[in-house]
C-alpha cells in the first residue's frame, strides 16, 4: 500500500493537472509515488525505519515526511511530460525535498521518525586514518 494517494497530492496540485500529467491513468500516478518512495528510502533508511515509517496510515502519517514524498511525486509526473523544461516551482519544491532528506540523513532536523535498531546502530562509521572507527555524529 502506497504511502501517499492522489488526494494528498492535491493540496500541492490541482486534480485536473494530475490527470493531465498521467492522461488519467493511475498506474501512472503509482509509479510517481513508487519512485518518490524508493528515493526516500535510498536517502534516509541507513538511519530510519521506513517500513515502518511508510506503513503508517491517516493523521499518523509524518507531515514533513508527507510533503518531501508529495513534491518529489509531483516532480516526476512533471518530469515524465517535460523532459527539456521544468515549472520552476517543480524544480524548487524537488531540491527543497532533496535538502530536506539530506539534512534529516546528517541529522541537522529533529524529526519523529522511527529509527532503525539503535543497540546496532551507536553510531555512524567514521574513518580515521585507514582504519573504521564507530562514532557520534551529532554535528
Amino acid at each position: 500500500m502506497a504511502f501517499i494517494f492522489k488526494t494528498d497530492l492535491t493540496r500541492y496540485l490541482e486534480a485536473d493537472t494530475i490527470d493531465q500529467l498521467t492522461d488519467s491513468t493511475d498506474t501512472i500516478l503509482e509509479e510517481a509515488i513508487k519512485d518518490a518512495e524508493e528515493r526516500i528510502k535510498e536517502k534516509i533508511s541507513p538511519r530510519f525505519n521506513m517500513v515502518t515509517e511508510f506503513a503508517k496510515t491517516g493523521t499518523d502519517r509524518h507531515r514533513s515526511l508527507m510533503k518531501c514524498c508529495t513534491n518529489l511525486s509531483i516532480f516526476y509526473l512533471f518530469q515524465r511530460v517535460h523532459i527539456d523544461v521544468l515549472p520552476e516551482g517543480r524544480e524548487n519544491a524537488y531540491e527543497e525535498a532533496e535538502t530536506w532528506l539530506n539534512d534529516v540523513y546528517k541529522g541537522k532536523l529533529n524529526v519523529d521518525l522511527a529509527t532503525v535498531d539503535e543497540t546496532k546502530e551507536k553510531g555512524w562509521p567514521l574513518r580515521w586514518g585507514s582504519q573504521t572507527k564507530k562514532g557520534n555524529q551529532s554535528y
